[in-house]
Order: C-alpha cells, then sequence, then structure tokens
C-alpha cells in the first residue's frame, strides 16, 4: 500500500534522487471527485525570461520520496528528470468555426493563415497548449487566492497542502493570512466548495469559524 506525503510545501526546493536541485514545486495536481493527489510539478526555471509552463515537468506523486518545510525528494535520478514528460505541448491546429455562417474569431484565424501559407508560414492554424495532465484533475499553485462564496472576500492565499498519508486526499490548505505581518492558518478541506482550476478556491466559512483556524505550525 502506498504512503503519500503528508506536507508539500510550494515553492520548496526539489531534488533528484543523486542530489541535484532540480527546481521548485509549482503546482500540486488533485483529483477532481475527492482531491486526492496523483502528481506535482517541478518548476525548472530558465531565469529572467521563463514564462508560463515551459519549463515544468510534471511526476506522478508516487515518485516523491521525502517532503520537508523546504524540500522535496524524488525518485529519478537528474538525468531522468531532464526527460520527464513537460507539463505543457505546444502546437498549432486549426480553429473549429463553432458558429458557421457568423464571421467571428476562427474566420478571422483562417483568413489570416490563407495569408500566411502564401508567405510558407503556418497555413489556417492558431497556437494552443494542452497541459499533460489526467483529464478528471485539477491544479492548485503556490499564492493561488481563496475567496469566501458570501460574502466574496479573501481569506488568504495558499501555501502548501496537508494530504492524508494512507489515501493521498488533500485533508487541509495551509493558507497565508495578512499583508504586512502574515500568518499561516489551516483551512480544514471541508470548508472547500470548489476549485476554479489554476485560478482560485472557494469556500464556505463564517466570521467566527475564520477566527478560529488553527496556526500552522510546521512539525
Amino acid at each position: 500500500m502506498p504512503t503519500y506525503p503528508t506536507d508539500l510545501n510550494t515553492g520548496a526546493d526539489v531534488y533528484s534522487s543523486d542530489g541535484h536541485k532540480v527546481g521548485e514545486l509549482s503546482r500540486l495536481v488533485l483529483r477532481r471527485g475527492d482531491f486526492s493527489i496523483t502528481h506535482i510539478v517541478v518548476n525548472i526555471g530558465k531565469g529572467l525570461l521563463d514564462s508560463g509552463f515551459d519549463n515544468d515537468r510534471i511526476l506522478p506523486i508516487q515518485a516523491v520520496t521525502s517532503a520537508a518545510a523546504d524540500r522535496i525528494d524524488v525518485s529519478v535520478t537528474a538525468e531522468a528528470f531532464d526527460v520527464a514528460p513537460e507539463y505543457s505541448e505546444e502546437g498549432f491546429e486549426a480553429p473549429q468555426d463553432m458558429s458557421p455562417g457568423e464571421f467571428d474569431i476562427p474566420d478571422v484565424v483562417n483568413r489570416l493563415g490563407n495569408a500566411a501559407a502564401i508567405m510558407s508560414s503556418v497555413s489556417g492554424s492558431w497556437r494552443v497548449q494542452r497541459l499533460n495532465r489526467p483529464l478528471d484533475t485539477l491544479d492548485v499553485k503556490e499564492g493561488m487566492g481563496v475567496w469566501r462564496d458570501e460574502p466574496h472576500t479573501k481569506v488568504g492565499d495558499v501555501e502548501r497542502g496537508l494530504f492524508d498519508p494512507a489515501t493521498g486526499q488533500l485533508q487541509a490548505l495551509v493558507l497565508k493570512r495578512g499583508f504586512i505581518l502574515t500568518h499561516d492558518v489551516v483551512l480544514p478541506a471541508r470548508y472547500i466548495t470548489e476549485v476554479i482550476d489554476d485560478i482560485s478556491v472557494r469556500v464556505d466559512i463564517s466570521d467566527e469559524e475564520i477566527s478560529h483556524l488553527k496556526r500552522y505550525e510546521p512539525s
């Protein structure tokens, strides 16, 4: 029976099995149905020009051998990590016209594509990006905002996820609260009503319940 890491800190350094730093933990990939963790996403970075998912690698959660506050170790070597699947794949596809007979964005792209063909470029296509992860999953990333449903106010920003070691299910999110004088609190998963993929987490929690959230103390 697999044992899952219990505390994954987004932003922690990730090290290969042969002791090389390969990047930083940037995202947690959770199954939609039960919020159990399936993968981690590691950003390897490429300096000031790094943007988007271009340099991210995705690893199954089973590759994580240990996780501490500022360090995560994985079971793959640095060489194997370099050829691990990229988190996103990019390419060109012809836009699908969802409203035939109406002049809209796909028609604009197709007309530009016809012009590009004359210049020996990519004809009739636009750039698309697909995430290399299971279809029934969603992302929770570092700094993701956590918002109340009613009233629509911000509760904090995601710092890390706490998981059940036996099932890999999300037990709680650790949130950073405050502006100048910040502190971390533990938000139990039962308050989560929705995770809007890669955008925000929605919760149903009262002022009183917020005031009673426990401070996070690293073990």
